[in-house]
């Protein structure tokens, strides 16, 4: 059998680098920057049923539920950022000294679904290309994970990790109920 080999690479079909996270309250809203971080995995998780009669040699296939997760870590955090992430799981109290900020959590039994952007920007030649991934009604998976790390460690940051989980918005056109990727490039 013969092998078959691309012999050329578009360039304008990659997708280098990592992702800006952001958050808003809707997929059309303001979305606010979540600081400095990296998405190590995202992905459309699809679950099919199948219906098969008795002995009926084909069976109806579909998909009985579909969610769309993102995970990564924050490597900037603070109040503003664990509020807006949390989707009121956190709330930021104000503090009296001034360059202070409190975060406090524990008791809230309702978590408010957010949008999320991932965008990926890079230069190719002279143009730039970006990739936008919105997931337009998501929550958090986890409340706050840390793992901390020695001061003289090579790698001292701690990191937040995260697994957020988007789920279909029924108040959008079946089809597109989950999230929209778009890529463009301009000169």
């Amino acid at each position: 059998m013969a092998t078959h080999q691309n012999t050329t690479i578009d360039s304008t079909k990659l997708i280098l680098g990592n992702y800006k996270i952001e958050t808003s309250a809707t997929s059309g809203g303001t979305f606010v920057n979540l600081g400095a971080g990296i998405i190590t995995k995202f992905g459309h998780n699809i679950v099919k049923y199948d219906t098969q009669a008795g002995n009926a040699p084909d069976p109806v296939e579909g998909i009985s539920d579909e969610t769309f997760t993102i995970d990564g870590e924050l490597i900037e955090f603070d109040a503003s950022v664990l509020t807006a992430i949390s989707g009121g799981a956190y709330a930021a109290a104000a503090a009296s000294v001034s360059g202070v900020t409190v975060i406090n959590g524990g008791g809230n039994t309702t978590i408010t679904e957010r949008a999320f952007k991932l965008t990926n920007s890079r230069l190719i030649g002279a143009v730039t290309h970006s990739t936008v991934i919105v997931v337009y009604k998501a929550v958090v998976d986890n409340g706050l994970q840390f793992t901390a790390k020695s001061d003289n460690d090579a790698d001292p940051v701690n990191v937040m990790a995260f697994t957020i989980t988007g789920k279909n918005d029924s108040t959008k056109t079946a089809g597109s109920q989950l999230f929209s990727i778009t890529r463009t490039y301009n000169v």
